[in-house]
C-alpha cells in the first residue's frame, strides 16, 4: 500500500476519533438524567452505564479532553508531514488550512450538533467505550484532576457545589412550561411545592381580629347560632380573652349532644388544640398537625398572646390554590370597577392578592396583608381619601375601620416611563378576571 494512502487512512481514522470525543462530550454534558434513570429502571444496561459515566463527570470530561487533544495533535502533525512531502514548502500552509477546516466541520461542529439532538441515545451507545477509555487513561486523568483542583484552590475556587439551585430549577420549570411540556396548572403546583418549605405560618394565618371564637361560658343557644351563622366546623374557645384560648369545639360534637337531648355546657365538649409560633414553617406545622390529628392550630406571638389561627386547609391552599366547597362563597380578592380600576380590602392576605394576579403584579412586603403594606407605603396610619402612588398604581384609601385599613381603590396609572404601560397590564390580567368570573358563575348555578 502506498505510504501516502496509508497516511490518509490514518488521518481519516483520527478525524473520526476526534468526532467521537467531541460528540461524547456534548452527549454526556447534555443528556437528561431523568430520562436515563427511567430507561435504567426499565432494565436498560446501557442507560445504567451511561449514568455511571455521568456520575464521574470530572474523570469523564478529563478523559475526553485528553483523548481529543491527542488525536487532534496527531492529525495536525501527520497532515503537515504528508503535505510537505506532496507540496514542498507550501505544505505547511496547506495542511494548516485543510486540518482546521476538516477538524472544525467533521471533528467538532457536525458531531456535536448530532450528539445534541440525540444526547441520551448517543450516551447509551458509547458508555461502554467511555468506561474502557476512562480505565485506560486513569493515570493521566488522575494527574490532570489533581492539577485542576490545585489550580482551583490557587485562584480561590471552591469545592463541589450544589448541582442545581432552587432558582435554576424555577427557570427550568418556566422553560418547559413555555415549551408545552407542562400545563400552567402543573407548573404552578411544582412552583408552590418548591416554595412550600420556605413559607412561614404567619404569612397564611387568619389574624386575631378576624378569628371567630367563643367564650367558654357561652350559652348553648348562642353557640348554636354562632355555628349556624359562621358555617365553621371548629370554633376556638377562650377563657377571659382571645389571648387565652383553651381549646376548640367541633360542630359535630356540639350537635350530637343537642340531638341526644343531654344537658351540657360548652366547656364539657372543649377539645385540646395545638399552639405554634408564627415563625414556624408551614411544612413543619403540617407534619405536626398530621401526627397529632389536629385540623386547627392557634398561632401565638412572641409574648404568648394569640396572633391568629391556621388550619390544614390554609396550608394545603399554599400548594394547590384556593379550595372551594359547596358552602364557600367564591369571591375574588379584588373587584374591578372598570378596565383600569379595581377595589380590594386591607384585610386581604398578600399571598391571596399575589396569587390572584399570578405574578403579573406582585406585592413584596414584610406585612401579611394589603393593609399592612399600605401602612408601609405611607409610613403611618393613613386617613380616608389619602392617596399614594406606586410604580403601577395610584392607591386611594376609601375607608377605615377605626385604625384598620378598610376599602382600597387601585387605579392603573397611565404610562409614565419606558417600563410602565397600563393598557398592556389590563390586557395581561383579563384572563385572570375571566377565570374568577367563571367560578362565580358556576357557584350561582349550583
Amino acid at each position: 500500500m502506498d505510504v501516502h494512502l496509508r497516511t490518509g487512512i490514518i488521518l481519516a481514522v483520527l478525524v473520526f476519533m476526534s468526532a467521537f470525543f467531541s460528540a461524547a462530550e456534548t452527549a454526556f454534558t447534555g443528556a437528561n438524567r431523568i430520562r436515563l434513570k427511567s430507561r435504567a429502571e426499565n432494565g436498560s444496561k446501557k442507560a445504567e452505564r451511561a449514568l455511571e459515566v455521568m456520575e464521574r463527570y470530572d474523570k469523564t470530561l478529563t478523559t475526553i479532553l485528553i483523548g481529543n487533544n491527542i488525536v487532534n495533535i496527531l492529525t495536525s502533525s501527520l497532515a503537515t508531514v504528508l503535505c510537505i512531502e506532496l507540496f514542498g514548502a507550501a505544505g505547511t500552509l496547506i495542511s494548516t488550512v485543510a486540518v482546521t477546516v476538516v477538524v472544525l466541520i467533521f471533528g467538532e461542529i457536525l458531531p456535536k450538533t448530532i450528539a445534541k439532538m440525540h444526547a441520551e441515545n448517543f450516551a447509551c451507545a458509547v458508555s461502554g467505550i467511555m468506561k474502557f477509555l476512562m480505565a485506560v487513561m486513569t493515570p493521566l486523568s488522575a494527574v490532570f484532576i489533581l492539577l485542576q483542583k490545585g489550580a482551583a484552590r490557587l485562584f480561590g475556587g471552591k469545592g463541589s457545589e450544589v448541582s442545581m439551585t432552587e432558582q435554576e430549577l424555577m427557570q427550568i420549570i418556566d422553560e418547559i412550561e413555555d415549551e408545552g411540556v407542562l400545563e400552567e396548572q402543573e407548573s404552578d403546583l411544582v412552583r408552590s411545592a418548591l416554595e412550600f418549605d420556605e413559607t412561614l405560618v404567619s404569612a397564611i394565618i387568619t389574624p386575631r381580629v378576624n378569628v371567630v371564637a367563643a367564650d367558654i361560658n357561652t350559652g348553648i343557644d348562642e353557640m348554636r347560632e354562632l355555628f349556624r351563622k359562621e358555617g365553621y366546623s371548629r370554633i376556638p374557645v377562650y377563657e377571659k380573652s382571645v389571648d387565652h384560648i383553651v381549646g376548640i369545639v367541633k360542630h359535630k360534637d356540639f350537635f350530637e349532644k343537642l340531638v341526644t337531648g343531654e344537658n351540657f355546657y360548652v366547656r364539657d365538649i372543649v377539645q385540646d388544640t395545638m399552639f405554634v409560633p408564627g415563625l414556624m414553617k408551614i411544612s413543619d406545622v403540617l407534619r405536626k398537625m398530621q401526627r397529632s390529628k389536629i385540623h386547627l392550630a392557634v398561632v401565638v406571638d412572641q409574648y404568648g398572646g394569640t396572633d391568629g389561627i391556621v388550619t390544614v386547609e390554609d396550608i394545603m391552599e399554599e400548594l394547590v390554590g384556593e379550595i372551594w366547597d359547596e358552602t364557600d362563597e367564591v369571591k375574588a380578592p379584588v373587584r374591578f370597577i372598570s378596565e383600569n380600576v379595581f377595589e380590594t380590602s386591607g384585610e386581604v392576605a398578600q399571598n391571596d392578592f399575589n396569587r390572584y394576579f399570578e405574578g403579573r403584579f406582585e406585592i413584596n412586603s414584610d406585612s401579611n396583608t394589603i393593609g399592612g403594606w399600605i401602612y408601609e407605603l405611607f409610613g403611618r396610619i393613613p386617613e380616608e381619601g389619602e392617596t399614594v402612588d406606586t410604580e403601577d398604581f395610584r392607591i386611594t384609601v376609601e375607608s377605615l375601620d377605626e385604625l384598620r385599613v378598610g376599602k382600597l381603590r387601585f387605579e392603573i396609572l397611565p404610562e409614565h416611563d419606558e417600563t410602565t404601560d397600563h393598557t398592556t397590564f389590563a390586557e395581561r390580567i383579563s384572563d385572570v378576571r375571566s377565570r374568577f368570573s367563571d367560578k362565580e358563575k358556576g357557584q350561582s348555578e349550583r
